[in-house]
């Protein structure tokens, strides 16, 4: 334990060290400035005094059309992470899994550190390291670009970010921890980090980790492992930068199988299929942003982007498919006695695969605009441009043997395919963009603009298929990975491919920007003409494309403030030209099961969406709904085989796809204690395709209509000594198509509950319930049903209670079964992923707070 504390003490001293390298030592009028700002702040809190006693703090109300939440309001646990605070702010929604946030509907882009950038496109980071305690407010806007606030114009869309805004008291602190984890199941997690925030957007944060404590499949090599810088600097009072890099390394490996059951009108398809993949990934990333100005009347923003990936992943997978439902286990469909004894005419193909692969990416991007006002009026002119490049290479090696129980092969058995199979695919592309843009304000409110943008771009790729099978033999002794001797003389001209192309266009954009007290309107048009042409070889056939089009992207935006009533409406528009390699009439047929080619005949499609949103946050109401359909959609007409079980696809346009959603929240705090969050949505949609069984000259039309309902109820009670929530959650969906004849339904439920309470002498109790169960079509009466329990308990001693042990048990009841399952009218779906059962782990953790 001494020879521990000593190495937590040196990476606390060269944490201070590398913060304090970053320049956050403020001038002496800055530390006048500060206790000036400290003394006002004191006089504010003695005149709230009262109000603090006699009313509880507002959770969340409008400004302007910024959504404030005042994180003090809400309770969290001591010592508890940003995690931890965001799962508890009424309409905001943090998928662990996915790393993805949603605000009221809305996705979140982006997270802000007093208002600067924190971690580009890597919330994860910012989300399990920084303390819940530090956050004094949160906000929620539609961020604007350093351009767009310089030329008081929307460009592009939304893009809303959470920004975080951190207590005074901690500005400038030297917030430093180190925490080590082991428990059962080789379970293991090392982290370290130092963090300095300061309330001008001044920020830094170091963090390094290593473990597999978040990886619960039971592959024994797993591991994680990553270090991340972030830096936010003021030089002087017209030069910022933002600066950001990380290194990481994962190795995963997964078990996993499911069954798949196709409805067609010829008769169902029933597939089942098991595997195990490991894959490895190394990548290194840094971002770099720079904004300057000049007198009030240039402004310079920079921002570059480079990043270098490597992978790795091998597999085994063998699938099954027939005519009639075997009833197999999902869980283990091809060991035991029941996967040998089906019958044979009902068996329609076996693959049996084992895949190895590698690979590596580069890319750079560089992106700067600069801006001169010509007058005090406001009049401005842009100068954009932005180039790019990236080049990536691609090796993997595919061993497979199929079997078709339908057809015969010469001898009068089932015919069976081998493959062994080599393919080396690299790729490079480039690109670069110029334009001019003028800016020109009409009255105060009113601002009028006019942009023009030439941009170029080159692609180059190619796939060499080589067989190995002559040289390594069906025996089944070659493994996947290694070329042997020779390799080069079985190129595969038909499985192999060459294709360029160049694409250059001219863009003009017209915008127009109103913003008063009250209203904020935007709208624009952009027209974009371009030629595209593309060569490509596949086998012996060659191919040349030149295609002119035009592409036309309307936007209008329009929002209204009063109070805290708070309404936007939203109309995008977007034409989408197929692609070239879609247009050529080149068939791939290098998995047979799955061929593809492509359609001369298709036409661009254009998809339009309209939005409403509003809110009334004393009120705690807030109400959102849209609407998106698709002019000449692309999609897939599917060819099957019924003989082999496989499909032929190739795109066609159709109309008729739509979709629409709404969604009423309500969130209200009530006696200072008590919150409700209560969320009832809707989604329809209807989708057509085209399916052709075999049975006739043309494809049918095949159109499903899917309806979902959901409702969710959310009641918690924070005193000063914890917490408890309680949540309920219901979910029903239903899809039916009448070419097949389906009507598919299913209910989800789920019930949730969450408390974690301060006890005498440092300690601290925590656990959380979830159970989840289900019901519909195909679904078994309690096959699905689980309950989640987990606990902990904490422990702070030593002086100002830096150190914390805690013991966790997850997964008490080991009832996590991991399935996971998808019903629509087009087939059934369900998927089983093998992990780890019900795990304990025992953590120390020991935080320093040094102020600057």
């Amino acid at each position: 334990m001494f020879v521990a504390m000593k190495e937590m003490k040196l990476f606390f001293i060269i944490t201070a060290l590398v913060l304090s390298s970053l320049s956050f030592a403020q001038s002496g009028k800055g530390r006048a400035e500060s206790k000036v700002a400290d003394t006002d702040s004191i006089a504010r809190t003695i005149g709230l005094g009262e109000v603090v006693i006699t009313a509880p703090v507002r959770e969340t109300y409008m400004r302007g059309d910024t959504t404030m939440i005042n994180a003090g309001a809400i309770k969290t646990p001591e010592g508890a992470y940003l995690e931890e605070l965001l799962k508890r702010v009424p309409g905001l929604v943090y998928d662990s899994r996915t790393k993805t946030m949603t605000y009221n509907g809305k996705p979140i882009k982006g997270l802000n550190l007093n208002g600067k950038e924190f971690f580009k496109n890597d919330m994860k980071t910012a989300i399990e390291n920084i303390p819940a305690e530090v956050v004094g407010k949160i906000k929620v806007y539609d961020k604007r670009s350093e351009l767009e606030k310089i030329t008081k114009v929307r460009q592009g869309g939304e893009n809303y970010v959470l920004d975080l805004q951190t207590k005074r008291k901690f500005n400038g602190m030297l917030m430093a921890s180190a925490e080590a984890s082991r428990g059962s199941h080789d379970r293991k997690e090392g982290i370290l980090s130092g963090m300095m925030f300061r309330t001008n957007g001044e920020n830094a944060m170091i963090n390094a980790n290593t473990g597999n404590r978040r990886m619960t499949t039971d592959y024994p090599k797993n591991k994680q492992e990553g270090v991340s810088l972030n830096i936010s600097k003021n030089i002087g009072k017209d030069l910022s930068i933002f600066a950001s890099g990380m290194y990481g390394n994962s190795v995963y490996g997964n078990e996993n199988t499911s069954y798949n059951e196709q409805y067609l009108t010829t008769g169902n398809r029933y597939l089942y299929s098991a595997g195990s993949n490991v894959n490895g990934n190394r990548n290194v990333n840094g971002n770099l942003g720079l904004t300057w100005k000049h007198k009030d009347d240039l402004f310079l923003n920079v921002y570059a982007n480079i990043g270098h990936t490597s992978g790795s992943s091998s597999g085994d997978n063998r699938q099954a498919t027939y005519t009639a439902n075997p009833g197999l286990s999902v869980t283990d469909p091809f060991g035991g006695s029941d996967a040998q004894g089906v019958p044979h005419d009902t068996r329609l193909n076996d693959i049996s695969m084992n895949n190895t692969s590698t690979s590596e990416n580069d890319n750079l991007n560089v992106s700067a605009d600069l801006t001169k006002r010509l007058n005090k009026q406001g009049t401005s002119l842009s100068l954009t441009t932005q180039v790019s490049s990236g080049s990536s290479k691609s090796k993997a090696f595919t061993l497979s043997s199929t079997t078709y129980y339908q057809l015969q092969n010469q001898a009068g058995g089932d015919s069976v395919m081998v493959r062994n199979q080599f393919t080396d695919s690299p790729s490079r592309n480039s690109s670069a963009t110029l334009g001019l843009m003028l800016t020109q304000p009409v009255g105060k409110r009113l601002h009028l603009q006019a942009a023009y943008r030439y941009s170029m771009s080159r692609e180059r790729s190619s796939r060499d298929t080589y067989d190995l099978t002559p040289l390594t033999g069906t025996d089944g002794s070659y493994a996947p990975g290694r070329l042997p001797e020779g390799y080069e003389q079985g190129y595969t001209d038909s499985l192999s491919n060459r294709s360029r192309s160049r694409t250059t266009a001219h863009e003009v954009q017209v915008s127009l920007n109103y913003n008063d007290e009250r209203w904020n309107v935007n709208a624009g048009l952009t027209v974009r003409p371009e030629r595209q042409t593309l060569t490509q070889k596949t086998g012996l056939l060659e191919a040349d494309t030149v295609r002119s089009s035009v592409n036309f992207t309307p936007m209008v935006y329009a929002s209204w403030n009063k109070g805290q009533m708070h309404v936007e409406l939203r109309y995008n528009g977007n034409t989408q030209q197929p692609s070239l390699e879609s247009l050529l009439a080149l068939t791939d047929n290098s998995d047979p099961l799955n061929i593809t080619r492509g359609n001369p005949g298709l036409k661009p499609a254009y998809t339009q969406t309209f939005g409403f949103s509003a809110g009334q946050y004393d009120a705690g109401l807030s109400v959102d709904a849209s609407f998106t359909n698709t002019y000449n959609s692309q999609t897939q007409a599917v060819i099957y085989n019924l003989t082999t079980g496989g499909r032929e696809s190739y795109p066609v346009n159709i109309n008729g796809n739509w979709s629409a959603n709404a969604s009423l929240r309500y969130n209200k705090r009530f006696l200072k204690y008590v919150n409700v969050s209560a969320v009832a949505g809707t989604d329809m949609s209807e989708n057509v395709g085209l399916v052709n069984e075999g049975n006739h000259e043309q494809p049918d039309r095949s159109l499903t209509r899917s309806t979902s309902y959901n409702g969710s109820l959310t009641l918690g009670y924070t005193p000063q000594w914890g917490g408890f929530d309680l949540s309920g959650e219901w979910r029903y969906m239903h899809s039916s198509n009448k070419l097949r004849g389906t009507n598919d339904y299913t209910r989800n439920y789920s019930f949730r509950a969450n408390a974690f309470a301060e006890l005498p002498a440092g300690f601290q109790v925590r656990t959380d319930a979830a159970y989840s169960f289900r019901n519909g079509t195909n679904i078994t009466p309690g096959a699905d049903d689980q309950v989640l329990w987990n606990a902990s308990v904490t422990w702070r001693f030593l002086k100002k209670r830096r150190a914390e042990l805690s013991f966790s048990w997850n997964d008490i009841l080991s009832d996590k079964k991991n399935f996971y399952r998808n019903v629509t009218s087009e087939g059934l779906s369900e998927s089983h992923n093998r992990q780890i059962a019900g795990y304990v782990l025992l953590t120390l953790r020991y935080k320093l707070n040094i102020q600057a």
